[in-house]
């Protein structure tokens, strides 16, 4: 074969290779075709993001309806806000608090029974008296539903064999964050609150619309006014 023809050949048959590859490479990315297949790709794409979104929504303002949320700027951002550490220990007993009760311990000795307790709350007061020695007496940080309020004795579970009296005081109207009770009583040890920061308010994700909006900030004012 003449040195022209072969070279002839191979340009020809590199044209043939260039003109299959851009054809592949119209066909794969230029294409009315493949131009619907990244549209509907990005579609999806999209669509998966906004459920996502709306999901994470739902379950955020579910977490904050449940009172457990905050915005504090010390942790960078928001956090999840347990009973245990929105309460406290102090010498005599142990205490947790969410935004709807306080729960307030004494650990006691296992020959102790209910007769031997003496547990007087009031809307305003608790008188806790265990054996004759007072373990708890003062004004209450702030008011209780005194008919939705109780105490009960019972075994520790722990390999201690101790007895726990636990008294559940149901407060008058909800606390969020920083509005939490600082204490039982006045005078008692307080745990700081103001470093909860602000609450995160939950509404109806599904329904923001309903007014929940307007009644959660109305509730967080009236916190404001309490604290």
């Amino acid at each position: 074969m003449a040195r022209g023809e072969h070279r002839a050949i191979v340009a020809l048959t590199a044209a043939v290779v260039v003109g299959v590859s851009g054809y592949y490479i119209y066909r794969q990315h230029f294409s009315p075709e493949a131009r619907a297949r990244r549209e509907a790709a990005e579609k999806a794409a999209e669509a998966a993001f906004e459920q996502e979104q709306i999901r994470l929504k739902i379950e955020l303002a579910r977490l904050a309806a449940e009172g457990n949320l905050a915005s504090s700027s010390a942790e960078g951002g928001i956090v999840s806000l347990t009973p245990e550490r929105c309460g406290g220990t102090t010498s005599k007993y142990t205490w947790t608090q969410d935004e709807r009760e306080i729960v307030v311990r004494f650990q006691l000795d296992s020959e102790l029974h209910s007769r031997d307790c003496e547990v007087n709350i009031a809307t305003k007061s608790l008188n806790v008296v265990v054996d004759g020695v007072t373990l708890l007496e003062g004004e209450l940080t702030r008011r209780v539903s005194k008919e939705d309020s109780y105490w009960e004795l019972e075994e520790d579970g722990s390999t201690s064999k101790k007895k726990i009296l636990s008294i559940t005081l149901t407060k008058l109207r909800r606390t969020y964050a920083k509005f939490h009770w600082p204490s039982v009583c006045l005078g008692e040890p307080e745990t700081d609150v103001s470093s909860f920061g602000d609450p995160v308010v939950g509404v109806n994700g599904q329904n923001p619309s309903n007014g929940s909006m307007e009644a959660a900030m109305e509730e967080v004012e009236a916190m404001r006014r309490d604290a």
